[in-house]
């Protein structure tokens, strides 16, 4: 072959050669971003302006400790902490009904505050007195030897709130849940008040995530050259 034939033939596989060439491999970086987000909330922050707090009609009431009180000062004092708007509290005449189905009751109760809504509803603390096998008592042929079994008595108390949160507006129920939380206790004489304040504390990190909304962590991933 002529070297001018040659030469045109090498000048002429160079475009193809680089077209069949694979790209250089680019570096890309992976960068994991948590952003949080604002939950779902019964009471999305600027909506309501004010929260009434009624006093709790008493499901087993008890002359030494008024629940529906004690309760309606708890909540308020807490919300109180919580909610950036008025928390105010309220005695309603409902002749031991709950009026939470009534909305003209709600509307005439509000006097004219439209961006309020009431929390309310019903409330029972129960102590019972139950026998418990001692853990460290145990018979070693098992727990089924009656003769052998040690067994201890408990008080157990129950604290039961029926609870919901009303439009001032319209009277129209929001939010509607009941609420049961229970504890043991070693010591028979433990008073209703120390029970009281312990599992009212935990049916409150219950409710205010979903009043005030517990924010979420979402989780992404973004590409960077």
């Amino acid at each position: 072959m002529r070297p001018n034939v040659f030469l045109a033939l090498v000048f002429l596989s160079l475009p193809l050669a680089a077209t069949c060439r694979p790209p250089l491999a680019s570096k890309t970086l992976v960068i994991g971003v948590q952003e949080e987000k604002p939950g779902v909330a019964v009471l999305p922050p600027g909506l309501f302006s004010e929260i009434i707090v009624t006093d709790f009609r008493d499901d087993a009431p008890s002359p030494d400790f008024a629940l529906g009180r004690e309760l309606q000062g708890y909540l308020a004092a807490e919300l109180g902490r919580s909610f950036k708007g008025a928390v105010s509290r309220m005695d309603l005449s409902r002749d031991g009904k709950i009026a939470a189905d009534d909305p003209a009751f709600w509307r005439q109760a509000a006097a004219g505050r439209e961006r309020a809504v009431f929390l309310t509803g019903s409330a029972g603390l129960v102590g019972r007195t139950l026998k418990a096998l001692k853990k460290r008592s145990l018979p070693v042929d098992g727990p089924f030897n009656l003769d052998r079994r040690g067994l201890i008595e408990q008080r157990r108390w129950t604290l039961s709130i029926d609870l919901a949160v009303v439009s001032a507006a319209t009277g129209e129920i929001l939010y509607q849940r009941t609420f049961s939380e229970d504890r043991d206790y070693s010591d028979l004489d433990k008073p209703a008040e120390f029970a009281f304040a312990e599992l009212a504390d935990r049916i409150r990190a219950l409710l205010f995530p979903v009043l005030f909304g517990a924010p979420t962590i979402e989780k992404r991933a973004h590409l960077r050259r």
